[in-house]
This record gives structure tokens, sequence and C-alpha cells, in this order.
């Protein structure tokens, strides 16, 4: 980053984050999202984590 000119933030406090948050979703996406995670054998909100982690993983790709 130092070498594209760009400024390095500073770390964020994670101390501040509670790791929970509470989301509405139409029952039509609880639904799928609930019988996509039954077929891979892991929690609904195993399933939703990876999904937001993937998502987020390429969100950081598409920014570099």
């Amino acid at each position: 980053m130092l070498e594209d000119g760009k400024e390095i933030p500073l770390p964020s406090d994670l101390q501040s984050y509670s790791g929970q948050f509470k989301l509405r979703i139409p029952k039509s996406l609880h639904r799928s999202l609930s019988i996509h995670a039954k077929e891979e054998g892991i929690s609904m909100n195993q399933y939703c984590l990876y999904l937001l982690a993937k998502n987020d993983a390429e969100y950081k790709k598409e920014r570099r």
C-alpha cells in the first residue's frame, strides 16, 4: 500500500464488536438457507457465516 501511495488504516479495536447482529430476512430466503445448511450437514448459523466470509473475501480481492 505504501508503494501505491495509499494510506494504511490503523487496526480496528475488536473489543468494540460483540460478534453478533440481528438480521431480518424474507421467509423464502430463511427457508432456502435452512435447506442448504441441512444439505451441507451444518447449522444455518455456520452456513451463513461461510457465505458471509466467502463474499467478504471476494469483496476484498476486488478492492485491491
